[in-house]
């Protein structure tokens, strides 16, 4: 269990306009305890935990931040259960484990995002099911409104666009497709340009293969299609072969039947 004390005494000392030399002085204390403490490179003594409490005027489980420990242990545990349920195909259950979520966490990105995945997933009319997706739009725009997370943000955007074109709404579709970074702009592109540790770069630009090989064969297929021209499909298995020499033939599979989705 890590405890949250660097963040509180940092914040605690900030609120009452404190450096981190006056801090130490009232407390009897080197200022270089409080600086190691605040960077998280170590606890307090246990016998000194009440003396910071109190000087605060807070208690010593505020002081290590308990709520916020019982808060991702009760989040570990509800994600744990979504998994569980969605691996069941048990979308239902999902809906209403994430309201009963929310009702604790309303502007949890995560949980927000999992109720939107279960909504979209539920059985029912067509009237219900456009009515479930209706609603998974407002979850989304509910994300992009309070989550600063940058990928979850990219991943709401990319929901929020498909969302769109499915519920039949084009011009919004496109509006949240062209918010998106290109290509170029990605995490793997940028870590394998700047990573000095041979070992981690080579990590990433493994990881970013099939993504992009994904992304090569969905967009020629989509040339094949508009323009009507089947070499652009022999492309998409030379390609693959190329680089696998056809040793890949599940994955090379897999990736042709993706990029013809």
């Amino acid at each position: 269990m890590e405890l949250m004390i660097g963040e509180k005494l940092k914040k605690l000392r900030r609120n009452r306009d404190l450096t981190q030399e006056e801090l130490a002085t009232h407390i009897g204390i080197s200022y270089q305890a409080i600086s190691k403490w605040e960077r998280g490179d170590g606890y307090p003594d246990i016998t000194m935990l009440p003396t910071l409490a109190n000087y605060f005027g807070v208690s010593v489980d505020e002081l290590i931040g308990m709520e916020e420990i019982y808060s991702t242990q009760r989040l570990d545990v509800i994600n744990q259960k979504w998994q569980e349920n969605r691996a069941r195909g048990s979308h239902k259950e999902n809906v209403e484990l994430m309201r009963n979520a929310l009702k604790t966490y309303p502007n949890n990105a995560l949980l927000l995002m999992q109720l939107s995945c279960s909504l979209e997933r539920l059985d029912g009319t067509e009237k219900e099911k456009k009515e479930y997706l209706k609603e998974s739009i407002m979850l989304h725009e509910q994300i992009l409104k309070y989550c600063d997370d940058s990928e979850i943000r990219g991943a709401a955007l990319c929901n929020l666009s498909d969302a769109y074109y499915r519920y039949g709404d084009y011009e919004k579709a496109v509006e949240y497709a062209t918010k998106l970074p290109n290509l170029y702009k990605t995490r793997e592109t940028a870590l394998v340009r700047i990573l000095k540790d041979d070992a981690q770069k080579k990590e990433v630009a493994k990881s970013a293969i099939e993504p992009l090989v994904w992304l090569l064969s969905y967009h020629l297929t989509a040339l094949s299609e508009t323009e009507n021209d089947t070499h652009y499909k022999d492309k998409i298995i030379k390609m693959l072969d190329a680089l696998f020499d056809g040793n890949e033939s599940d994955f090379i599979a897999k990736i042709l039947k993706k990029a013809s989705e």
